[in-house]
């Protein structure tokens, strides 16, 4: 009965270290949500306007461009494969990806959530053991 109770505390620690481990994958999925919605955003507000404007390269480094007539932008759709789209086009595949994102999440939680459930079990299964011990 001893060996038994060892292996479900066992079997509960690891569920517990796999569920911090999905959260914290869920918590990358956010933040890479929250970033394609600015992205959109941006790029939203890059198709309104004319004339120069700032454009980030990163780390806080902006370089000056200019935004012409046919309001054309470049685009990473995978595996390195960079693509001219027009603003709206680029939307769609940022839409794309940001769906791709979320059913990533969806399942994540699935998957703690199916976790939770055998952890509650075991924590019962547990105690039925304690109680006759």
């Amino acid at each position: 009965m001893e060996k038994e109770a060892q292996g479900k505390v066992i079997e509960f620690s690891m569920l517990e270290e796999e569920n911090k481990r999905l959260e914290q994958q869920m918590q990358l999925t956010e933040q890479q949500m929250q970033v394609f919605h600015q992205l959109k955003a941006h790029l939203e507000e890059m198709a309104k306007h004319k004339g120069e404007f700032l454009a980030s390269v990163g780390s806080g480094v902006f370089m000056k461009s200019e935004l012409l007539d046919n309001k054309k932008v470049l685009i990473n759709v995978g595996s390195g494969v960079i693509v001219e789209k027009t603003v709206g086009g680029a939307g769609k595949i940022i839409d794309k990806q940001a769906r791709k994102i979320e059913e990533v999440r969806e399942e994540i939680e699935r998957m703690v959530a199916k976790n939770f459930d055998l952890m509650v079990k075991l924590e019962g299964e547990l105690r039925q053991l304690v109680e006759k011990g």
